[in-house]
């Protein structure tokens, strides 16, 4: 394809012929697909993806040309050399943010202590000795398991499945029920605040930035920019601390109401309940504050 060829097309078209929009369009992406690095691109390989990505600004490029002294090719090799050096930033964003998250997740999994006992099991604590037989089906134990189903209903926001896990087989709860109620109280968005949620996710946003940032100052030479992603660390570190106070003030705890019309049993059964459990073992949470 000449320079001449697609710009008296594109010409052709401004001036209101119809029906050569698709003609145009085939001609543009073999010329790309013919001439990648011409079009910023370093392989063939790379150029499926700006046209599936920004196929719909491709499209449109013709109808946003204005003759302003050069012809609409030129106008095509710089919109789609930018369109191909967003991809590649993406792409080096994607590599920082995932090299960043496996590095974080290996350091935590070597930090991590071992949380069972020599059988693989869940270590009940030496205070949990009060806690009724887990093999106990008497009226007494039985009133506890619905109490402690309320408190982990209650704390549904703030225990993880795998603890939730390891609270059924200490004291006899049923694990499916327990963990398939605490996935509908989750979903159910029951006591996380709109803006709660909206901060926690700032917050996360704000930790992956820095993690990726932090993996691309290591590598960059140039000092302008080394300086650039350095403030950008910075605003990143203040947005996380931010969004960490606002969160550690709010209340993550889901009300005895709630949690009562979830379960389908009366309210004063659910403030009664947790309020027994609360009392009758409070050294454990007590001491555990006190650390």
């Amino acid at each position: 394809m000449t320079n001449d060829d697609l710009n008296s097309l594109v010409a052709r078209k401004k001036h209101g012929e119809a029906g050569i929009g698709g003609l145009i369009l085939e001609r543009i992406a073999k010329d790309v697909y013919k001439r990648p690095r011409l079009y910023g691109f370093r392989s063939e390989d790379d150029v499926g993806e700006v046209f599936e990505h920004y196929w719909t600004r491709i499209s449109g490029l013709v109808d946003r040309y204005e003759d302003i002294g050069c012809g609409f090719e030129a106008f095509l090799i710089s919109s789609i050399r930018y369109m191909a050096l967003s991809i590649r930033r993406q792409k080096a964003w994607n590599h920082d943010k995932d090299g960043f998250l496996d590095d974080d997740a290996k350091s935590e999994f070597r930090s991590c202590p071992d949380q069972r006992g020599p059988s693989g099991g869940f270590r009940r604590p030496a205070r949990a000795a009060a806690f009724p037989n887990r093999d106990d089906h008497g009226v007494i134990a039985t009133a506890f398991r619905r109490r402690m189903l309320f408190l982990c209903v209650k704390c549904a926001n703030s225990i993880d499945d795998t603890q939730a896990a390891a609270i059924a087989g200490a004291v006899g709860l049923d694990e499916d029920h327990l963990l398939s109620t605490l996935t509908i109280a989750r979903a159910s968005g029951l006591g996380i605040r709109r803006r709660s949620a909206s901060r926690r996710r700032g917050r996360d946003a704000a930790w992956l930035r820095m993690g990726a940032s932090s993996r691309r100052l290591a590598r960059e030479v140039d000092t302008d920019t080394r300086r650039y992603i350095s403030e950008a660390i910075d605003r990143d570190r203040g947005l996380y601390t931010r969004a960490i106070l606002h969160i550690s003030r709010s209340s993550r705890m889901i009300s005895n109401k709630a949690v009562s019309e979830l379960l389908g049993v009366p309210k004063g059964t659910v403030d009664c309940g947790v309020g027994r459990i609360m009392r009758r073992y409070s050294d454990l949470y007590e001491e555990r504050l006190a650390r």
